[in-house]
């Protein structure tokens, strides 16, 4: 009897106790993976704010040094053909005739030596339909010419341009004063170029220039 209690005992403790489950694989639940995807969402979202503002930022300084890059070249051109303004070659000659939009004048052409024969130009400075600053020039030669200058391609300074304000300054000795207009057969001593642009917000600087023309009205 004895024997069979020992042998109960030993069998339910080796063969009939419980299975003990093994410890289930570590994982996700459906809630931590709904936050993964939201807070993933959040990421893309920064992300691609930041390119596009830094693109943004790159097109407007593109076109902001185009812009610039505009004015230092119109600039340059403006002061080199009026400071290249040439003197009337005789008393009834008028080769600077100016308006309060567009101006009208003979100028040395710098890229051909002062001797050339076509050394100096006719160049008209306006806005044209387009609103565009245009500059339009043909050879001016000293003598009646045999046939028609060939018509050059108009030189685009800027674009985008409402119109143009001109005023023109006299010598000291004639009053020093700022006129609308200049028909006089002298060069004015100073002229003040502003452009207007169309946008209001690009604001281009007044530009004065001096001619060679001195205070004695000579060269």
């Amino acid at each position: 009897m004895k024997k069979i209690k020992s042998f109960l005992v030993l069998f339910f403790k080796k063969e009939l106790l419980p299975c003990v489950a093994p410890p289930a694989e570590a994982g996700f639940t459906l809630f931590e993976i709904l936050i993964a995807v939201v807070v993933l969402g959040f990421v893309i979202a920064g992300l691609s704010q930041a390119t596009r503002f830094g693109i943004g930022a790159w097109d407007t300084q593109a076109r902001l040094a185009e812009r610039t890059d505009e004015m230092e070249r119109a600039d340059r051109v403006l002061r080199l053909i009026i400071t290249e303004a040439a003197a009337p070659l005789a008393a009834d000659d008028k080769p600077f005739a100016g308006q309060e939009h567009r101006v009208v004048f003979v100028t040395h052409l710098p890229t051909q030596p002062p001797t050339d024969p076509v050394s100096r130009a006719q160049v008209a400075l306006g806005v044209d339909g387009d609103h565009r600053l245009v500059l339009r020039w043909e050879p001016h030669a000293n003598a009646i010419a045999i046939k028609p200058p060939p018509v050059a391609p108009p030189i685009v300074l800027a674009e985008g341009v409402d119109h143009l304000d001109l005023l023109y300054c006299q010598s000291v000795d004639d009053g020093g004063k700022w006129l609308h207009v200049w028909d006089d057969s002298s060069l004015p001593a100073l002229v003040q170029i502003h452009i207007v642009m169309q946008d209001k917000r690009r604001v281009w600087p007044a530009i004065q220039v001096a001619t060679m023309l001195d205070t004695n009205g000579s060269f």
